[in-house]
């Protein structure tokens, strides 16, 4: 798992290696509270090093420059965040952890959280357009097709469960 980095990244390239780790080991949404960033942004970053969770960057020319162990760090931190602790557990559980320990934290919630990840909720968007009619829409639904194709289809299926009440009732 390990990735060499020698200083060399900035906040927004550990970003980006944070969020390529968690992709890698199906962890990009394993937060059950969406009020949690899947993924740690700067001000997150900065966050975590004032807290003391992550260990605080290097400084190269007045720039804060990140390493492989910063990358793991932010990793695990996310990953327990995936199993619903508080931050305050999460300092407790990575508190002076090698990165070995670090990197066997994140196999070890993965493993865990493989069977969560293929049940995703789905909200969704309902509108009544009579008694007993409804269209229901996931609310990340986005329209594919033109509104003449949509209203194409959702004919189609009108034309359909009529034909089928028609036929319900004949064999009553």
């Amino acid at each position: 798992m390990s990735k060499e980095y020698k200083n060399d990244l900035t906040i927004e390239a550990l970003s980006q290696e944070v969020e390529n780790l968690l992709k890698q080991h199906g962890l990009l949404n394993s937060q059950n509270d969406r009020r949690i960033n899947t993924v740690p942004d700067p001000r997150t970053i900065r966050y975590y090093t004032t807290l003391g969770l992550l260990e605080s960057p290097e400084t190269v020319n007045r720039q804060a420059r990140y390493s492989q162990r910063h990358v793991i760090q932010l990793a695990a931190i996310k990953a327990l965040q995936g199993e619903s602790l508080t931050l305050a557990e999460i300092q407790a559980r990575l508190y002076a952890k090698r990165i070995e320990e670090l990197e066997t934290i994140i196999v070890a919630t993965a493993g865990k959280n493989k069977v969560s990840q293929e049940f995703v909720p789905v909200c969704w968007n309902e509108i009544t357009i009579e008694p007993g009619l409804k269209i229901m829409a996931d609310t990340l639904w986005k329209p594919g097709q033109t509104i003449e194709d949509l209203m194409e289809k959702i004919k189609l299926a009108l034309t359909t469960l009529t034909d089928k009440q028609i036929n319900d009732k004949r064999r009553i």
